[in-house]
């Protein structure tokens, strides 16, 4: 899997509530890219995109009470730019008036053939390139590269970060401007972690970015980059 190489760092939220056909594509998604997320409705679909940093979606056009076409409005209404690509056995003309209000990738048939989910997460990667999204800059002097998961400083050298600074900048990244809680960023690691354990973390970060003065801390609540 090799020639896949530019998907290895990507996370991808996968909503479909065929088990049988969620659990086929999600084992084929496991092999090219670096986290996959498997969800089987959209309300669940909603609640992982709030609380992980999510590069691409895939949802199901028809998933319970809540759509992929309603989880794709939801999430537009606060982020115009992150690739989605909506899967279903047929698609109406009423659904396709609808996705094109929405900027997707691509419609494409389920079941998912290898071929159509490898040509969707390149044009999602080249979603990604042309609006910018694979670097975010954190201060004057340091960007950090979603493929790469490190900071590039001002002169292009790499600043290698460990699994839990890669998550907790990326959280931060993907709710820039907002607090995210003491609670979520524990949640997201899927460890329990002690205020002090968090603390270290925050402060290695810190040192890496050089610059902190836009990463706050809301004594008792939790953490922002401004």
């Amino acid at each position: 899997m090799a020639k896949f190489n530019e998907f290895k760092n990507l996370s991808v939220l996968y909503a479909e509530d065929d088990s049988l056909l969620r659990e086929i594509t999600q084992k084929t998604l496991q092999l090219v890219v670096g986290k996959v997320f498997s969800v089987s409705d959209g309300e669940e679909a909603l609640k992982i995109y709030k609380t992980n940093p999510i590069d691409i979606l895939i949802l199901d056009i028809h998933m319970g009470s809540t759509s992929g076409i309603d989880v794709a409005k939801k999430i537009r209404e606060t982020n115009e730019r992150v690739p989605i690509v909506i899967v279903s056995g047929s698609i109406a003309i009423e659904d396709l008036l609808e996705g094109c209000k929405l900027n997707l990738v691509e419609y494409i048939h389920k079941p998912i053939e290898f071929n159509a989910l490898i040509k969707v997460l390149y044009l999602a990667v080249d979603r990604l390139k042309s609006q910018g999204l694979l670097k975010a800059k954190i201060n004057e002097n340091v960007s950090y590269d979603y493929f790469s998961k490190s900071f590039i400083d001002s002169d292009g050298n790499n600043i290698i970060l460990t699994k839990n600074e890669i998550y907790a900048i990326e959280l931060l990244l993907v709710n820039r401007g907002q607090v995210i809680s003491y609670e979520a960023f524990s949640h997201g690691l899927q460890e329990e972690m002690s205020d002090g354990a968090l603390k270290n973390l925050i402060l290695r970060l810190r040192k890496k970015m050089g610059d902190d003065s836009n990463l706050r801390n809301l004594a008792k609540i939790g953490y922002t980059l401004i």
